[in-house]
C-alpha cells in the first residue's frame, strides 16, 4: 500500500466546505489552545487517539508486569538482606565479642609475668622517667659505679646507728 501526499490550496478547500464557514473550523480548534505551548502531558493524551487500543494494552501489560516484578525483587533482596544481618548479629557478634574478651586476658597474663619478673611494662625495658641506658637508681650523666655528686654511691649504704 502507497499512500501519496499532495498538497492542496487553500482555495479548493473552501469549495468543498459544504456549507461551513471557515470561521466555525477554526474556532472549534482553537478552542482547545490558547496559544500556549503543549504540555507533555497534552501530547500523550494525544497519543491515545493514534495508538491502537491492543497495542495500548499490550504496552500497559508489559509495564505492569515489569514494575510487579521489580516490586517483588526489591522485597526479595530485602528480606534476604534483613535475614543476614541479624544471622551476623546473632552469631559472629556475640563470637567477636569473646575473642576480644580473650584477647584481654591474655594481655593482662602477659603484664602480669612481666611484672613478676620484674620488667618494666615499658617496650623499651626502662622506668618512667629513665634515660637510656640509664640504670635504676642511678643520676643522669653518672657513670656505673661512680660516686654521685651528694657523696653517695650507687649502692645502698646501712645506717648501724639504731644498733
Amino acid at each position: 500500500m502507497v499512500v501519496k501526499v499532495q498538497e492542496v490550496p487553500e482555495d479548493i478547500d473552501e469549495e468543498y466546505s459544504d456549507g461551513h464557514s471557515d470561521n466555525e473550523s477554526t474556532s472549534s480548534e482553537d478552542s482547545g489552545s490558547s496559544g500556549e505551548p503543549e504540555s507533555l502531558s497534552e501530547r500523550l493524551a494525544a497519543l491515545r487517539d493514534i495508538i491502537p487500543e491492543e497495542t495500548r494494552d499490550s504496552i500497559t501489560n508489559n509495564v505492569s508486569s515489569l514494575m510487579n516484578f521489580g516490586l517483588k525483587s526489591a522485597r526479595f533482596l530485602g528480606n534476604v538482606f534483613w535475614v543476614l544481618t541479624t544471622s551476623a548479629m546473632i552469631l559472629i557478634m556475640p563470637l567477636a565479642l569473646e575473642l576480644e574478651r580473650e584477647h584481654q586476658i591474655i594481655q593482662l597474663e602477659n603484664e602480669q609475668k612481666a611484672l613478676m619478673s620484674g620488667q618494666s611494662s615499658n617496650p623499651y625495658g626502662q622506668l618512667p622517667g629513665q634515660l637510656p641506658g640509664q640504670l635504676p637508681g642511678q643520676l643522669p650523666g653518672q657513670l656505673p659505679g661512680q660516686v654521685s655528686p651528694l657523696g653517695t654511691s650507687r649502692q645502698p649504704q646501712h645506717n648501724d646507728s639504731g644498733q
